[in-house]
């Protein structure tokens, strides 16, 4: 890409309605691509994703098209772009300390599933999540607003996995319950999905709707 070129792209005036667009990838297929990326990711099978000149200057003038918008915590090991093995305009991602869904999180999500027509909007938890210890900590104060939630999604579990996992259900709750994200799931096939990567390994479990869980190889790693 010429100087020209650059220079025509960072001045020319945009909306977002004039760029993004729909990728048109069902649910079921996003969560494929999901399930698909973290084997690679945990087996370092490789990182060859398109980060080139050409592919920024490609979202820009033609705009993003995620197929997958993900809702994560703002923990630096937890990174949905490389556990998930995509590159520039595939994931929408969301980041926030305790993965937990407020009013700016939800907003953000709906953006994503409504404007974007993202089809599978996903709750990544994660474990040794430091905003879940410090909510059973009983730390408060300029936390509150964060603890508050995960105090309240956790109940009585103590257990840390099932707390990662309680906490992040909580969150697909607050979801589920906007009757923007609730009309999306019945008129237009939106899934919301819950799931949890393990910090000491890379492994994502993809929690089903009841208690099963689906990993890129089908089985738990032993260390919580």
């Amino acid at each position: 890409m010429s100087e020209d070129e650059a220079v025509k792209l960072t001045t020319a005036g945009y909306t977002a309605d004039d760029y993004d667009g729909d990728a048109h990838v069902p649910a079921e297929e996003a969560l494929r691509r999901l399930v698909e990326g973290n084997r690679i990711y945990v087996e370092a099978l490789d990182h060859e994703r398109d980060l080139s000149q050409e592919r920024i200057a490609d979202l820009f003038e033609n705009g993003q098209r995620p197929f997958a918008c993900v809702i994560t915590c703002a923990d630096s090991r937890v990174v949905p772009e490389h556990v998930f093995m995509t590159g520039l305009g595939e994931l929408f991602v969301i980041r926030v300390a305790g993965n937990v869904v407020g009013p700016i999180e939800l907003a953000s999500a709906v953006y994503a599933c409504e404007h974007l027509h993202t089809r599978l909007l996903l709750v990544l938890g994660h474990t040794h999540c430091g905003a879940i210890k410090a909510a059973l900590d009983g730390e408060a104060g300029p936390v509150a607003a964060i603890t508050e939630r995960i105090v309240a999604a956790l109940g009585d579990v103590r257990d840390p996995y099932e707390a990662s996992v309680a906490n992040a259900r909580a969150a697909a709750a607050e979801l589920a319950a906007s009757p923007e994200l609730a009309r999306l799931a019945a008129e237009h096939d939106l899934d919301i999905r819950v799931a949890i990567y393990h910090t000491h390994c890379g492994v994502v479990d993809f929690l089903q709707r009841g208690s099963e869980i689906l990993t890129f190889d089908g089985e738990i790693p032993l260390l919580k």
